[in-house]
């Protein structure tokens, strides 16, 4: 099945598409055009973007579920992360409860969780960073990074995740209590809203 787009057509990443684009340290060149789509203000159109990529990959993508085309343009948040995690978190979290850490493990933002709980999940998630990455450079590729801890034995439920994701070179941790939901848009405005970060400061200085 062909996906329908033409060159007015608008490019976002799914969920799918965020995760195949930014859990590599090294991304390759379809991972970075898949990167380059959450890359700027505002999502590109295909003909725009097909100026740099081949078009072809479009169909591939798509066909990998990795991006949707869209009608009309979508803007890319323009919070702080500290700010924006409250708007998406009931969509993130199924306590509403979440937070994001470096993978030094500092805590940048939080939602619902106390500093000090924050603070002490974002060094666990670290520890937890470094430990994939050195499986990794031992051979033991995880496709899609990311750990849950369980306080039942059946393990219908997690308590606690992480999902780690490399964006321009610097490490990220999303920490999600209860139930993680990641499969929805609200997660692809977060991982947007990380990446494109430094332009509102380029525009705050201007």
């Amino acid at each position: 099945m062909h996906a329908h787009f033409t060159d007015d057509s608008y490019i976002i990443l799914t969920p799918a598409g965020v995760f195949e684009a930014f859990t590599g340290t090294k991304p390759n060149e379809q991972q970075q055009a898949l990167q380059e789509i959450i890359s700027a203000k505002s999502c590109p159109q295909v003909s725009t973007w097909a100026n740099k990529y081949y078009r072809e990959w479009l169909e591939d993508f798509s066909g990998n579920g990795w991006i949707e085309f869209l009608d009309n343009s979508l803007s890319a948040p323009n919070l702080p992360l500290d700010k924006f995690l409250p708007y998406v978190v009931a969509s993130l979290s199924g306590t509403r409860r979440a937070a994001i850490g470096s993978n030094e493990g500092f805590c940048l933002a939080r939602v619902g969780y106390t500093q000090e709980e924050a603070d002490t999940l974002s060094v666990a998630a670290a520890d937890f960073f470094d430990f994939l990455n050195r499986q990794q450079q031992r051979g033991w590729i995880i496709k899609d990074q990311a750990v849950s801890f369980f306080e039942q034995v059946d393990l219908l439920m997690p308590k606690t995740s992480f999902v780690f994701l490399w964006i321009d070179g610097s490490g990220y941790v999303l920490i999600l209590d209860g139930e993680p939901l990641t499969n929805n848009r609200a997660f692809v405005e977060l991982i947007w809203a990380i990446k494109t970060s430094g332009l509102r400061f380029e525009t705050s200085e201007e």
